[in-house]
Formats: C-alpha cells, structure tokens, sequence
C-alpha cells in the first residue's frame, strides 16, 4: 500500500482550492459585505497560488516594506559611512531626547558630519506627540534636516502585532511585557528603515551622551578587526552603542519581529550575533557613550545607571597609529592585549609569565617610529611589572599561529624598573617598522600588566 508524503498532500489540496476558487468565481455575484469580502480572500488565495510571487532575497533576506512617516527630511542617494539610530517616546517627566541630538553633531568633525545620518524613529502611538516632537526638533536642528544628516519617521499604530495579552515570560508584569514587546518592534522598524542608508549603523538610545572623536575610534575599531563580526559594543547598557553591517539590518528587524514577545531587546541582540556565529560580543573600551538619562521612558521610573568605563575626553599616550596586540600570555579576564592597542583606560594583564612569553603590537601601516614608551605595573598593583625583559622592533609582517607577526626583529632595549624608553632620533632603525615585541627574558612569580605603550611617529 503506498504511503503518501505530507507534500504531496499539500499539493494536491492546494490545486483542489486553487480549481474551486476559480470554479466559484464563475457563479453570480452578489453585493452583500459577505460576498464581497470572500471574493477579495479568493483574489488574495489566486495570488498564493500563482507562481512568480515568492523572493527568497526580497520576501525573506530584503527590507520589509513597512510605510513610515517622513516628519522632517528623506534620505538621499549617497549612502553614508554611519547611520545612527535612535529611537524615542515621549516621558512624563523629563526627555532628552534634544540633548541627545546635540551631542552626536557636536562630537563630530566638520568632515566626519558628511559621513554620518541620523535617523531618529518616534515611537509614540499618539500621532500628534510625534508631530509635537518633530517640530521641537526642527526648531533647533533645521540646518540639520537641510543638510540631509537628519531624518525624523514614524509609522501608524495599526502596522504593530498584539500587544495586548501577551505571555508572561519571566514572570513580568502585564505593564512591562506590553512595554518591551512595543520596544522590540520599535527598534525593528528603526532597523528596517536604516537598512540602506550607509555601511555600518549604529544604535543608540534618546538618553546618552557621546565621546570626544567617536567616530574616528569607531572607524579604528572596525579596521582592526581580523575576523568577520556581526556586533562591535562600544557601551556596557543596554541597547547603547552597538555597531552592525547594514547588509545584516533586515534580518535584524525579522529576528526583532519574531521574537518580540519573547524577551528584552538586549538579551535579543546577544542572541542574534550569536546566531550569526559570533559565540562572544566584541567589547570596546573606553565606552563612547554614557548613558544620562535619570527616568525611564517606561512608567517614569527612576532610572540612574551610568557606565564606569565611559571617557568623554581620552588622554592621549603617543600618536596612537591603528595596530592590533596579541601575546602568548594568558589574560586574566577581560584584560586582553587589544586593550593596549586603543586609547583609554583598559590595559593588559596576564599570568603565567616565562622566558618565552611575548606582547605584540602589529601596525596596520608600516611606521617611522621617533619614540616609544613602554609602562608596565599600576598603583594598584606595583608588583606585576616586567621584572626582566627588552624591546624588539619588527619587520616583514607574515602570519604564525593565526596571528599577523613579523618575520624579523631586532632588539632595541631593555626594561629597567618596569619601564621602557627608546629614542630613534639620531639613527635609521625606526624607520618603516611592522610590528613592536616586548619579550620576558626571566620567568617571574607576579603577573604582567601592560599598562600603556606610547608610540610616536616620525614628523
């Protein structure tokens, strides 16, 4: 006895109501409401059934065709470097959502706000308070709007799932479930319209306050990367300060969709870029922005979280040339060698130190070095210096264990009370170098922290 597959099943009974709803069509019509709204389902259930109406790349990878409002600008042919989204509802009690605005274009450069679109998403369902906010925001950023580096939308109410009567995930209140699942898809309609506004978009909140020349420490972080990502975080709250490729911004706004009801945006993206394969968030540090708000846009509560690693104004240690830090040392922590490759805080710090342990620093561009220092140990821990060990400089880059090195280095140095000072003025050996090695000649009981290298280039 033949067994029939489930598919050919759905086939048979898809033709059979494809031939009845041409059959039925041929009967006499009728003007009652019922009989209208069976013939628009009927045409509806003709188009299912007529091929060529189906993309893979446009129904399921493309922008979701969701109508926005345009309250202030449109967006234009030339896609940008960076499109910052933000979307924002209006608080009982105090916003900043103008603040905010102000913060992004004043922390840019004259030619870095070229490269950058602002795309602010008002998520109110009350359609006269997004007016209201669009003219505040045009009172104070009409040269923006004329510029094309600001874009205000909205869409209706009507384009939202159920909000109502969700599942209680977690035990929350009926309140909170209804807020974060709005949440969800505000951001997915944010997203979605940012798809093809430029290369990379990034997200913040209406509430933060953003760092002296973020743009050009974003932009380094992204030419150091050696392997492909799906998130750079660039904040340690919530949905601030995360970086992603446009081309992922429409299966962003699907991933948002489909899970809305679920959970938390924040613990949503976590899981998005690691359904890309990416199993750990690639943290920046120092954070670029810094979260300012003191009620939440969710019943008015108070809300004071700040981000302790945020610097608005970083100290400058040398010229900072674009590099990426590796070391055969094991990290403790968070405290990994890229940290020494970027201005700010963060340092590196490993244990396990032996003769054979090396920290590298590889420039992206070869360099002419005029002076170089080197800081090991801190205040908090004197201990952990490099007890014994010198400085190299390398050059001829290739590839070993995974990593880019250097093929040839020469010593130049050694560490003297954990610290190294070298001066190329008066000779030609800081000319185009590839990479910097400190290496430990002597194994030691205390751990190594690197606290800065100071790198300075050849005028």
């Amino acid at each position: 006895m033949r067994i029939w597959h489930f598919s050919q099943i759905f086939i048979v009974l898809t033709f059979i109501v494809c031939v009845t709803v041409l059959l039925r069509r041929e009967g006499p019509e009728c003007d009652c409401a019922d009989s209208v709204q069976k013939r628009e389902f009927e045409e509806q259930l003709l188009q299912t059934c007529s091929p060529g109406n189906f993309s893979v790349r446009q129904d399921a990878l493309g922008v979701l065709d969701v109508p926005y409002n345009y309250l202030l600008g449109t967006p234009n042919a030339k896609k940008r470097f960076l499109s910052v989204g933000i979307s924002s509802v209006k608080r009982q009690k105090q916003n900043y959502l103008l603040e905010t605005i102000d913060s992004v274009f004043s922390h840019l450069s004259p030619e870095e706000l070229d490269e950058v679109l602002l795309v602010v998403f008002l998520a109110n369902h009350d359609h006269s308070l997004n007016l209201n906010t669009a003219q505040e925001i045009k009172g104070k950023f009409a040269s923006a709007v004329d510029a094309g580096r600001l874009i205000v939308v909205s869409t209706s109410p009507k384009h939202y799932p159920l909000l109502d009567g969700l599942k209680r995930n977690y035990n929350d209140a009926p309140e909170r479930v209804k807020f974060r699942s709005k949440q969800n898809v505000d951001y997915a309609f944010l997203v979605n319209f940012c798809a093809n506004l430029s290369r990379f978009y990034l997200m913040l909140e209406d509430d933060v306050s953003c760092a002296h020349n973020f743009l050009t420490r974003i932009r380094n972080s992204i030419a150091t990367q050696k392997t492909s990502w799906t998130t750079i975080t660039f904040s340690s709250l919530g949905y601030i300060g995360k970086l992603y490729h446009s081309i992922d911004l429409p299966k962003l706004a699907r991933f948002l969709l489909l899970f809305y009801d679920e959970m938390p945006c924040d613990w949503l993206l976590d899981h998005f870029h690691r359904s890309k394969a990416q199993p750990e968030i690639i943290r920046v540090k120092p954070s670029l922005f810094q979260h300012m708000g003191t009620y939440s846009s969710f019943q008015n509560n108070q809300n004071k979280l700040k981000d302790k690693e945020f610097m608005e104004v970083v100290e400058t240690f040398g010229d900072s040339p674009t590099a990426s830090c590796f070391s055969n040392i094991e990290a403790y922590s968070d405290n990994v060698a890229d940290n020494v490759c970027f201005v700010g805080p963060n340092f590196f710090w490993g244990k396990d130190v032996t003769p054979s342990s090396h920290f590298t620093m590889v420039f992206r561009e070869p360099v002419n070095l005029d002076r170089v220092t080197i800081i090991t140990g801190s205040g908090d821990h004197p201990g952990d210096i490099l007890k014994s060990g010198y400085a190299q400089l390398g050059r001829h880059k290739v590839t070993e264990d995974g990593h880019e090195t250097c093929k040839d280095f020469t010593n130049i140095g050694d560490f003297h009370d954990g610290g190294f000072t070298y001066n190329s003025r008066n000779s030609s050996a800081g000319k185009s170098v590839d990479c910097l090695r400190v290496r430990v000649s002597a194994a030691q009981e205390h751990w190594l922290l690197i606290q800065k290298i100071g790198v300075w280039i050849r005028k």
